[in-house]
């Protein structure tokens, strides 16, 4: 994949506070998400699409079943109420990624517009909706916000190192 520099006009999605979930590790991970839209929506935008949309959508699928196992885990940890909710939101998304990968590679349509704009709205939809009252859960029941920090990173680090991907490197 080619390397890009964004500029301000190039940013898709921005990150904003009022997406933080106030547990940093899931706020970087939500973060590198943004950014792998923000490289398809520069990837578009350079007309490049076609060549990058591939590496781009594996990075994106990947990257996304480890935030979710991780997120999972530790919700199931802390006997999350709403885990099952949850984890039903997550697959709905892991199947519509599949589905527009097929779209694309298989019957060779255009899936950038509809990719970018279905994304976006999703994320912040989940991170403002679902995520929030999963963080605000955890710290009502006295989950112990250092202890999820530590096992995430924990978790995060053996899922990379089990996978071999480090998706920083990518771009």
């Amino acid at each position: 994949m080619s390397e890009f520099a964004m500029s301000d006009e190039e940013i898709f999605f921005k990150w904003s506070p009022d997406y933080s979930v106030e547990i940093n590790t899931i706020d970087n991970q939500h973060q590198e998400l943004i950014c792998i839209l923000n490289h398809l929506f520069i990837a578009v935008s350079r007309r490049q699409a076609d060549k990058e949309i591939a590496v781009i959508l594996d990075d994106l699928v990947a990257y996304t079943k480890t935030h979710f196992a991780l997120e999972e885990k530790l919700m199931q940890q802390a006997n999350y109420e709403g885990f099952e909710a949850h984890k039903l939101e997550h697959r709905k998304l892991i199947e519509r990624l599949d589905q527009l990968s097929k779209k694309f590679l298989i019957d060779e349509k255009q899936i950038h517009f509809e990719l970018l704009s279905f994304l976006k709205l999703w994320l912040k939809e989940h991170i403002q909706d679902s995520d929030k009252k999963y963080s605000s859960a955890l710290r009502n029941s006295g989950f112990s916000i250092a202890a999820w920090e530590r096992e995430a990173t924990a978790v995060f680090m053996e899922m990379v190192e089990k996978t071999g991907r480090w998706w920083r490197k990518i771009w």
